[in-house]
């Protein structure tokens, strides 16, 4: 039971041995559960069990009777996280649990993905995270959650803002992130403030020293929930759809019917509402009015010289062929951003650009050392008191 539900609970039965003129009674030990005959967490998770009816046949499945899910490698809070005692937890998460119920499925697993197709061929059913914007080489189905740049502030607004609140403004970002690069793209008129992690951003913007934050949205609606008077302003940029990819096309269908009935039922609200701090769903109304993006320099080609001629070097010889001593590749491409490619890391992976460390397949060690650095999730109730495992547990919420 929750730490904070049982402290209610005792001070209702004290109060109720008052009433009986019994002011120093000693209760001894009490169960809660018949002290209020209600039913508990464990009952009610056998009930809900118990009236699951499948709906998705066994041969779609890795395992009869079990969703397995596949997490990408790159997610990080909110949409997924490890726990001390080698569990996950996550938007993610829930989400995959919430959608095995609607399939009457009765249990969930999870494994790490760094590569989709695969992964779907091998280990598991669906992967959740995967953006619909064609940067992967498979679509995926539905749209349960969404990734934006999104601005953070202490002020009394109302979102989205207009672009004229941020003329003359201190916006701080993550040295590095793609935010940083979003907004140096945009006529603001603000004033960039850098800071090494998210954390550091926030604590600026909860102490005065900056107007505002740009972040992923979904990684600065998490926090919001850590750092009191923290509200959103809206997003600078268009929303790409996040979404699940199945193994199969038969299931992907059974799994598009099963967002739908979360979505409709409060499910997925409940679920938004725990991870992402009241954070609405990503669309062209939460967008700042009146963006405006900068437009690209143009670049002066210099003529060559009368009578020189590109050299062989430079290119591929008229027939087509490659000059000799030159590779095919005509050069490598450049380097990805972590965490973008399948897995869209513009929403978790952009202000977590700490290197191979900061994504380590077991979510352990330095895997938040980018943003998450001394964040004081402990003293704030979010590790010790069981806020994942007891607060706020799927199960819980049924």
């Amino acid at each position: 039971m929750p730490h904070s539900h049982t402290r209610i609970l005792t001070a209702m039965a004290a109060a109720l041995c008052t009433a009986l003129g019994l002011g120093a009674c000693s209760l001894g030990p009490v169960d809660f559960d018949d002290f209020l005959m209600t039913t508990s967490v464990a009952e009610a998770r056998a009930e809900r069990v118990a009236a699951l009816e499948q709906v998705v046949d066994d041969s779609l499945l890795k395992q009869a009777g079990t969703l397995t899910v596949g997490i990408p490698a790159v997610e990080s809070v909110p949409l997924a996280v490890a726990m001390s005692d080698g569990s996950r937890a996550g938007m993610d998460v829930d989400t995959a649990h919430a959608l095995a119920d609607a399939l009457g499925l009765t249990s969930v697993s999870f494994v790490s993905v760094s590569e989709i197709p695969s992964a779907l061929e091998e280990s598991c059913d669906v992967v959740m995270g995967v953006a619909a914007d064609g940067s992967s080489s498979v679509t995926p189905t539905g749209d349960y959650a969404q990734s934006a740049t999104g601005l953070f502030t202490t002020q009394d607004v109302t979102a989205p803002i207009d672009a004229s609140a941020l003329s003359g403004a201190s916006v701080g970002v993550q040295e590095g992130s793609i935010s940083q690069r979003t907004m140096a793209n945009l006529e603001t008129g603000a004033t960039e403030t850098t800071f090494a992690n998210l954390n550091e951003a926030f604590e600026a913007l909860q102490s005065g020293s900056v107007a505002y934050v740009a972040c992923d949205a979904y990684a600065g609606a998490y926090l919001q929930g850590v750092y009191e008077g923290v509200t959103f302003a809206g997003t600078v940029d268009d929303p790409i759809a996040t979404g699940i990819v199945a193994s199969s096309d038969e299931l992907a269908s059974a799994i598009q019917t099963a967002l739908e009935t979360i979505q409709s039922n409060g499910v997925n609200d409940i679920i938004r509402s725990r991870w992402l701090s009241g954070l609405p769903m990503l669309t062209e109304s939460t967008k700042v009015s009146g963006i405006v993006v900068r437009e690209p320099e143009p670049v002066e080609e210099e003529e060559p010289a009368e009578g020189e001629q590109g050299s062989e070097d430079d290119a591929a010889s008229e027939d087509g062929t490659v000059p000799e001593g030159e590779s095919g590749d005509q050069g490598a491409a450049p380097e990805q951003d972590a965490g973008t490619g399948d897995y869209s890391g513009d929403a978790y992976a952009e202000d977590y650009s700490g290197g191979e460390d900061s994504y380590a397949e077991d979510y352990s060690g330095d895997y938040y050392s980018e943003d998450y650095t001394d964040y004081g999730y402990t003293d704030d109730g979010y590790t010790d008191d069981g806020y994942y495992e007891e607060d706020y547990s799927y199960d819980s919420y049924y």
